[in-house]
């Protein structure tokens, strides 16, 4: 799981976006794969006859500034459009151009205006263009992708991990699907996609894989949330109708499976409620600095909720809703 983020982590540049390293790393295990009207990537593994079948659904997130505009001295002026990112004095970051990737760094930045100036150093205007920027390039965070400590530790830190997260299990999903086990549709979507999926959800059930802010101290609404003590399977929430049978089943096969779990009671989402024609469960990482540029994830989480939806998977057939 490890090599497979830090694969994700490694922008190709200017013709390679991250929707396409998915496409490269799924197409030799998907038995058809298409972009819908509405620009969500549907995977689907074929099963053998009357095995269950479930939907992933992987939110995708490339988050990018965009360069509006370019300084007489030659610094560039990047707009991060709706993303809500941490700008950090000091940050590497890549640019696209049409020569290839410019390395750059933030000088400044103002969150509320989702503004930052990077410095390519270039000395004028002239120069930066010389080097291939124009207004509209893309710039991304440069990643340094590395274990927290040593391997040891589990817990591996870099950019925008929250954004890799469900692909990398969906993908490791795939690669290992056996057919015998049933048949998958994984819908990788983009944010504002959310509110439109419901339609499009097939077979016994579906799961969503997000993630969820390390929280070290129990309050009165949540329960502690940790970094290497299981996926947080979601108990309540205010805007997807959580099957509660399908949550309690996912509990008992943790437990009788010895698949380190926690209960999250955390309320964060915030788009319009679905309503869905079969059972939904979410499954969350947990991360720490989820509101930062810089994060970090266990990597032992991630292939729990990997064993826990191939475990559901597994005894499904003696599961009843």
């Amino acid at each position: 799981m490890f090599e497979l983020i830090r694969e994700l982590s490694k922008y190709k540049g200017y013709n390679q976006s991250f929707v396409s390293q998915i496409v490269d790393k799924i197409t030799p295990f998907a038995d058809e794969m298409h972009f819908d009207s509405r620009g969500n990537l549907i995977v689907r593994k074929h099963g053998e006859k009357y095995t269950p079948k479930i939907t992933l659904l992987a939110e995708v997130k490339e988050e990018i500034y965009v360069v509006t505009s370019i300084t007489e001295s030659g610094a560039l002026v990047a707009d991060a459009n709706y993303f809500t990112l941490t700008y950090v004095q000091g940050q590497a970051v890549q640019v696209e151009t049409k020569n290839g990737l410019l390395g750059g760094v933030v000088t400044a930045g103002e969150a509320e205006q989702h503004a930052a100036v990077i410095d390519i150093g270039a000395n004028s205007a002239n120069d930066a263009r010389e080097m291939g920027v124009e207004p509209g390039d893309h710039v991304t965070l440069f990643d340094d992708f590395l274990y927290l400590g040593d391997e040891v530790s589990g817990r591996v830190v870099g950019k925008g991990l929250d954004n890799k997260i469900a692909p990398a299990i969906a993908i490791k999903l795939l690669q290992q699907w056996d057919t015998s086990e049933g048949e998958i549709t994984i819908i990788f979507f983009p944010f504002h996609n959310k509110k439109y999926l419901s339609n499009q959800l097939e077979g016994e059930a579906a799961f969503y894989i997000g993630s969820v802010p390390r929280q070290r101290i129990a309050q009165q609404s949540r329960g502690a949330i940790e970094l290497g003590s299981g996926v947080a399977i979601k108990v309540a929430d205010k805007t997807i109708p959580i099957n509660q049978t399908l949550k309690n089943q996912l509990v008992d096969l943790a437990i009788a499976h010895d698949i380190p779990f926690q209960l999250e009671f955390l309320f964060r989402h915030r788009y319009k409620k679905l309503s869905t024609k079969i059972p939904v469960s979410i499954l969350n990482i947990p991360i720490e600095h989820l509101d930062k540029t810089t994060q970090v994830v266990s990597v032992k989480d991630l292939e729990d909720t990997h064993q826990l939806i191939q475990t559901y998977l597994w005894r499904s057939r003696e599961l009843q809703f």
